[in-house]
């Protein structure tokens, strides 16, 4: 059987289950595996329930739950027909749905114990507090029972003693785990008589122990602290052995009390030695403790005096490389501006060689070229028309020619054709005749160069905007002129 397919059918038999247990209605007959997927199912869902506290919430229900399951797995066992089997399974499973519904009406009346137990969990108290646990576990399934059956009336009594419970449960388990090898040291100073041998010491390990023990029982979640001070605890009890062993041995006489003070000698002789002296223990072991002392201080003032200069280096340090950082940043910008600057000229640069390249496309009696950043006009002197004609006459197509050159040098630009006259004759007719003519050579245009209708505009400006004095013929003939205007983006 494919995993996929028996996974399927696990879920289908838990249903039909469920379903069996609330309507009544019996399921077909198994085969003797699918029995056997079932009570495996049944076992999964009942540890999953475990995990989340229904043996507490619902005992009895779980228990049934508990009780079927095991007989499910016996009569599996002991070969039985896998329809029995099927009904043991079925049964656990409807005890399970059972419980899983009380619990809803139960979970809040001991929500107290459950977080309670937790924390006892949190601080591995089935291991670490056994028998406080058991108690615990004890109180909390009474009153799980009790809830379940809907005996409400002490809970909040019972609740209590069972949140106690398990608070003592996590405490003694944190004593156990945190507190366990210091109190062995404290035994272990005990036996050797350290009670009597160094009390001082001995005194100030109990002080430090007693202190973890209140941390631990105030504030369990406070480990740390408790940690800190039950290893400097073990500290002292292993001093306080040492002190109380050497002190059995001079009692007894197995270690002369001369040897005791040479090796304390040899030892403050290390030390001096490290500090470059040569000790003199003639005036006794303090004076020379007392130079020791007096060297160390002054390593110590010269490490100290290293260590304001590494630190004043290093902000010296800091500040040059912020220093360096602010600079390259101002290099960065000017780069950058720099390089704006040199676009720019390039830009200008290529617009002028265009512009020159236009200008040298025409003679001087032709056109004139003129360029402002973004646009180019080329007045058209040379086009000429008949009086009151917009009729382009060939020998005007050479200059088109050249016209044509100039809008293929520009293809990003938009073109207005503009047409105009002089001030002689009327002022519409002029008007009208000016936008025949920039017609025409708009057509002209679209129809030789490949553009694109919209980007080419063509206007009638007539005697409206003269460039020369309209009182000579020369002045007047400049005026009769067809622009063509190329705006060309900067971008």
């Amino acid at each position: 059987m494919r995993p996929g397919s028996r996974a399927a059918l696990r879920a289908r038999f838990a249903v039909v289950a469920l379903l069996s247990a609330a309507a009544g209605i019996a399921p077909k007959p198994v085969a003797a595996q699918e029995a056997e997927e079932l009570v495996d199912q049944a076992a999964e869902r009942l540890a999953q329930a475990r995990s989340h506290g229904l043996f507490l919430l619902a005992p009895r229900s779980f228990g049934r739950a508990e009780r079927s399951l095991s007989e499910a797995r016996g009569r599996l066992e002991s070969g039985a027909p896998a329809s029995e089997v099927e009904a043991a399974a079925r049964d656990a499973f409807a005890a399970l749905a059972e419980s899983e519904a009380t619990a809803t009406t139960t979970r809040p009346v001991l929500s107290d114990v459950l977080a309670a137990r937790a924390g006892a969990v949190a601080a591995e108290a089935p291991d670490a507090a056994p028998r406080e646990w058991e108690e615990a576990e004890e109180l909390a399934v009474d009153l799980g029972r009790r809830a379940e059956k809907g005996e409400l009336e002490d809970v909040p009594e019972r609740s209590a003693r069972a949140v106690d419970a398990y608070r003592e449960a996590e405490v003694q388990a944190v004593r156990t785990v945190v507190l366990g090898p210091t109190e062995e040291m404290r035994r272990a100073a005990a036996e050797l008589d350290a009670r009597k041998r160094a009390p001082a010491t001995l005194a100030r390990a109990d002080t430090l122990l007693a202190a973890a023990e209140a941390v631990i029982r105030e504030r369990p979640d406070d480990v740390a602290r408790a940690a800190e001070l039950a290893e400097e605890a073990g500290r002292r009890y292993r001093h306080a052995s040492l002190l109380a062993a050497l002190a059995d041995s001079l009692d007894r006489n197995r270690v002369p009390a001369e040897e005791v003070l040479l090796r304390h000698e040899a030892r403050l002789a290390m030390i001096a030695a490290e500090l470059d002296y040569e000790p003199d223990f003639s005036a006794g072991p303090d004076s020379v403790a007392a130079r020791t002392v007096e060297a160390a201080r002054s390593l110590q003032a010269d490490r100290r005096a290293l260590r304001d200069d590494v630190a004043a280096r290093s902000a010296e340090i800091e500040r040059l490389d912020a220093e360096v950082d602010r600079l390259d940043a101002r290099l960065a910008e000017v780069e950058q501006r720099e390089a704006a600057v040199a676009a720019e000229l390039r830009e200008r640069e290529r617009r002028e060689r265009r512009l020159r390249e236009v200008e040298a496309i025409f003679a001087p009696e032709e056109a004139e070229v003129l360029a402002t950043p973004d646009r180019i006009t080329v007045r058209l002197f040379g086009l000429t028309f008949p009086s009151g004609s917009a009729e382009i006459e060939p020998e005007n197509f050479s200059l088109l020619t050249k016209l044509e050159r100039v809008v293929r040098e520009f293809p990003e630009g938009r073109i207005t054709i503009e047409g105009h006259t002089d001030s002689v004759g009327n002022d519409d007719v002029n008007q009208a005749l000016s936008q025949r003519r920039a017609i025409a050579v708009r057509d002209w245009l679209l129809q030789s160069v490949a553009l694109s209708a919209d980007r080419v505009t063509a206007v009638g400006r007539g005697e409206s905007r003269p460039i020369a004095p309209n009182d000579s013929a020369a002045g007047r003939e400049r005026n009769r002129r067809i622009e063509v205007v190329i705006d060309v983006p900067t971008d």
